[in-house]
C-alpha cells in the first residue's frame, strides 16, 4: 500500500476554541493485505492517538486530527503519519507529512518545512 497527498491541508480553530482541527486529504494506492493501517499525528514531543484507517472509503479519504490548541504553537513541527502493522505486530511508517505550525493573527496554518539542502561536508581531520 502506498499513500500520497491528494490536495491541500486545512486548519481551523474549533468552535470551542480549545482545539485546532487539521484535515489532510490523501489517496491510498494498492492493497494493504492483512496489515492493519492506522494514522496519527505528532506535534512537538506529543504523539496523538492512533486512529483506524477508514474501512468504508474507496481510495480517497481525509485524515482528521483534533490537536489541543496549547500544543499547536508557532514554530512547532507537526507530522501526520500513516502506519501499517503486520501480523507479528511490527509497525512501520508508510507515509508522513512534516510541516511547521504558523499563526496568522488567530488563524492556524501549516507551512512546508524549509528545504535543508545538501548536507554540509564533514572534515575528519583534527
Amino acid at each position: 500500500m502506498r499513500i500520497e497527498e491528494n490536495g491541500p491541508e486545512t486548519c481551523r480553530v474549533s468552535n470551542d476554541k480549545g482545539f485546532v482541527l487539521v484535515r489532510t486529504p490523501v489517496r491510498a494506492l494498492g492493497d494493504a493485505g492483512h496489515r492493519r493501517i492506522t494514522f496519527r499525528y505528532t506535534v512537538g514531543g506529543f504523539i496523538g492517538r492512533e486512529s483506524a484507517w477508514p474501512s468504508d472509503t474507496s481510495t480517497d479519504t481525509i485524515l482528521n486530527f483534533r490537536v489541543p490548541r496549547e500544543l499547536f504553537r508557532e514554530g512547532e513541527r507537526f507530522t501526520a503519519e500513516v502506519l501499517q502493522t503486520d501480523e507479528q505486530g511490527t509497525f512501520s511508517i508508510i507515509w508522513s507529512n512534516k510541516r511547521t505550525v504558523h499563526w496568522v493573527k488567530e488563524t492556524p496554518t501549516l507551512e512546508p518545512l524549509p528545504d535543508a539542502g545538501p548536507p554540509e561536508p564533514v572534515s575528519l581531520e583534527s
